[in-house]
C-alpha cells in the first residue's frame, strides 16, 4: 500500500514582485506530499483597504497568491485575517479558493469559521479544522458575524513569590481558557471526526517575543485537542521554530515558524505609529522592541525578524486511516532572498540548523528527539521526529 503524506509549514505571507518565486525553494518537498498544509496570514484583496489601526503591510495584492496553488487546505484563524475588515476576508477566501485552496478557520458566522474541511487523500478521508488563540479584540466570528473562529483565554497576574512582598519582580501569569470557546472547538472536532478518518487541527497560539517558551495555554489546548479527538495539531504565530511533543500518542507541533513571510511595507506601519525607523539605531530598535520583536533589521528591509528565525522547517507525517504514522521536519534557511531552502546534510548550515531544532525540543523541556537517520524527501534531507525514551 502506498503511503500517504502530509506536509505540513507554518506562516505564509507572501508581497514580492515576482509572487511564483516565493516557494520555489521548498516546492519540490511540497509536491512530494499527498496533502499541503498552512497558514495564510494576512489578507488578499485589489479592492478594500486596511482598517483602521490594523496592519497595512498585511493586506496584499491578489496577484501574490499566485504560488499558493501547491496547498490543499490554508487556515486563516489567525491575528490578521480580518486586518481589512468583511470585504478583505470575504476576498481572501474567494482567492484562495480560485486557486485550489480549501481555507478554513474563518466565515460569515462561527459555525462557518469552524467548519472543517474534509479532503480525501489516499482513501483516507482527512478532516481540518482551525481557530486562533491570538486575534485583535471583536474580529472574533459570532452566530451571525464574520471572522475568525477563536480559542481564547483571559489572562491574570500572579506574584511571582506568593506570600512575598517584591516590588518590581515580573509577574506570572495565569490563562483561564474561555470555556464558551472551547466547547465550540470541541464540537467543532467532534463533528469533524464523525466525517473523516483522520482530523488536524491547526491553532494560531504561542509566545512570539522569546524563543524555547511554549505558553501555559497552549499546552493545556493541546492536552485538551488530544483528548477530544484531535490526531495532529499543528500550531504557528510564533514566527519562531517551537517544540514538538506528543501527547498520549497525537503529535503536536507547537510552532512551524514561516515558510515565507514577506513585509517590504512594514517599515510604513512603524512610521505611521511615529517610530523614527529611518533614524534609529539597531540597538534603540531593540530596545523598544525586544530582542526577539519585529522591526527593520540591518540588511534585511523585507524580512523584520531575529535572524534566528531563517531557520524554520516543513513538517512530514505520515497518515494512515487507523492514526498517524511516522513524523519528521525537512530543515531549512530562508536567505536573504526571503526564499526558504532545504538545508543540505553535512552542508555548511547543517550542524547549525539541527541544533536549532533539537534545542526547540530539549530547552522547552520536551520529551522528544530529533533523529538523523539519513533519510530523505521529496529530494530533502528528512530528520525523524519521536518520543524521547
Amino acid at each position: 500500500m502506498a503511503v500517504t503524506t502530509l506536509a505540513a509549514v507554518g506562516d505564509v505571507l507572501v508581497d514580492r514582485a515576482r509572487p511564483e518565486r516565493a516557494l520555489e525553494g521548498v516546492a519540490p518537498v511540497l509536491e512530494a506530499a499527498d496533502l499541503v498544509f498552512g497558514n495564510f496570514e494576512g489578507v488578499l484583496t485589489d479592492r478594500h483597504p486596511p482598517l483602521p489601526g490594523m496592519t497595512a503591510s498585511t493586506v496584499v495584492a491578489t496577484v501574490n497568491a499566485a504560488p499558493l496553488s501547491v496547498f490543499d487546505v490554508m487556515s486563516v484563524a489567525n491575528n490578521h485575517a480580518m486586518d481589512a475588515g468583511r470585504g478583505g476576508l470575504d476576498d481572501t477566501l474567494a482567492t484562495l479558493r480560485a486557486r485550489g485552496v480549501e481555507p478554513v478557520g474563518a466565515g460569515a458566522s462561527l459555525a462557518e469559521a469552524l467548519a472543517p474541511a474534509v479532503v480525501r487523500v489516499g482513501g483516507i478521508r482527512v478532516a481540518v479544522v482551525a481557530c486562533t488563540s491570538v486575534l485583535p479584540v471583536n474580529t472574533q466570528a459570532g452566530p451571525a458575524a464574520p471572522g475568525v473562529a477563536p480559542l481564547r483565554a483571559e489572562d491574570s497576574y500572579a506574584a511571582p513569590l506568593p506570600g512575598h512582598v517584591c516590588p518590581g519582580l515580573p509577574a506570572k501569569v495565569v490563562s483561564v481558557l474561555d470555556e464558551g470557546d472551547w466547547a465550540w472547538v470541541e464540537k467543532a472536532v467532534a463533528r469533524a471526526r464523525a466525517r473523516a478518518d483522520l482530523v488536524v487541527v491547526s491553532v494560531h497560539w504561542g509566545d512570539h517575543t522569546r524563543p524555547w517558551v511554549l505558553t501555559d495555554h497552549e499546552r493545556l489546548c493541546a492536552e485538551l485537542l488530544a483528548g477530544a479527538g484531535a490526531d495532529l495539531v499543528l500550531g504557528h504565530h510564533q514566527h519562531l521554530f517551537k517544540g514538538a511533543r506528543f501527547v498520549d500518542g497525537t503529535p503536536v507541533f507547537h510552532g512551524l515558524g514561516h515558510i515565507v513571510f514577506d513585509m517590504p511595507r512594514f517599515p510604513d506601519d512603524l512610521r505611521a505609529l511615529g517610530v523614527d525607523v529611518d533614524r534609529a539605531a539597531p540597538h534603540e530598535l531593540a530596545e523598544v522592541f525586544g530582542e526577539y520583536g519585529f522591526y527593520p533589521r540591518p540588511g534585511s528591509p523585507d524580512f523584520p525578524f531575529h535572524p534566528s528565525a531563517r531557520i524554520t522547517a516543513v513538517a512530514i507525517v505520515v497518515l494512515d486511516g487507523g492514526g498517524i504514522g511516522r513524523c519528521g521536519l525537512v530543515p531549512c534557511f530562508i536567505g536573504v532572498d526571503g526564499i526558504a531552502r532545504p538545508v543540505r546534510r553535512g552542508g555548511a548550515r547543517w550542524e547549525e540548523v539541527v541544533a536549532r531544532l533539537t534545542a526547540c525540543m530539549s530547552r522547552a523541556g520536551l520529551a522528544t528527539a530529533v533523529l538523523d537517520r539519513g533519510e530523505t524527501f521529496g529530494g530533502a534531507a528528512l530528520l525523524a521526529v519521536e518520543e524521547g525514551r
